[in-house]
């Protein structure tokens, strides 16, 4: 199958989004961008008008991305919550399966830096900390809501349950945003599939005891 060859436009993204990930928005300029992504300085107005332009062009790129994820996670959670009725084993296994599924994403070599600038976005809020929000973390905390709230009959929309959904993805995501503590913390010198499948492991297993399943941690179904 021959390889699909770039854009200039996925080329400035790809670019960008990578120097954005590292440095705020302000401390990268045009010029930076179209040298590393091989283009004219004249691309970044052509394509998107400008560099604000592109920045929120990264941000609807990567949401669109993580499309799989959301709709994967939606799709599983419907058909989880319609099987299990008062199933509480059911209940563990999503948990167990959106743990794998968020740390496995978080992990990728091909996201990691769009963690980061995810990362980034939540701490130093620019314009497109809406889009993020709206198209990405609002999805997923809602679909987390959905299952606290069957777990422990409060309401999804309620104060206690949307705090447990963010507490419950920054745990998840914490390990691959924070890789160098991470490895220097346990004197790993690199984090590959055994300290991946470890991350799991112990996630779960705190986020079952967080919301009173701990009894079926290392009994669930993990995928």
């Amino acid at each position: 199958m021959p390889e699909t060859t770039q854009t200039a436009s996925d080329r400035m993204i790809e670019a960008a989004g990578r120097l954005f990930s590292e440095r705020p928005f302000d401390a990268v300029s045009t010029r930076e961008i179209a040298s590393a992504a091989g283009v004219n300085l004249s691309a970044i107005s052509y394509h998107f008008e400008n560099k604000e332009g592109l920045h929120r062009a990264i941000f609807r790129k990567i949401i669109q991305d993580l499309k799989p994820v959301r709709v994967g996670l939606a799709i599983l959670l419907e058909n989880q919550l319609t099987a299990a009725r008062d199933d509480r084993k059911a209940y563990a296994d999503f948990i167990a399966i959106f743990v794998s599924r968020v740390v496995d994403s978080a992990f990728s070599p091909s996201t990691r830096w769009k963690m980061r600038l995810l990362k980034r976005e939540t701490e130093m809020p620019t314009e497109c900390f809406q889009i993020l929000m709206e198209g990405h973390v609002d999805v997923i905390h809602d679909l987390l809501g959905i299952l606290i709230a069957k777990i422990s009959g409060d309401s999804p929309t309620s104060e206690k349950v949307k705090l447990e959904a963010n507490a419950i993805l920054s745990l998840c995501l914490q390990y691959a945003l924070n890789e160098e503590l991470v490895k220097a913390r346990l004197g790993w010198t690199s984090i590959g599939p055994s300290e991946i499948q470890k991350i799991k492991n112990i996630t779960t297993e705190m986020i079952l005891r967080s919301v009173n399943l701990g009894e079926y941690s290392g009994l669930t179904t993990k995928g």
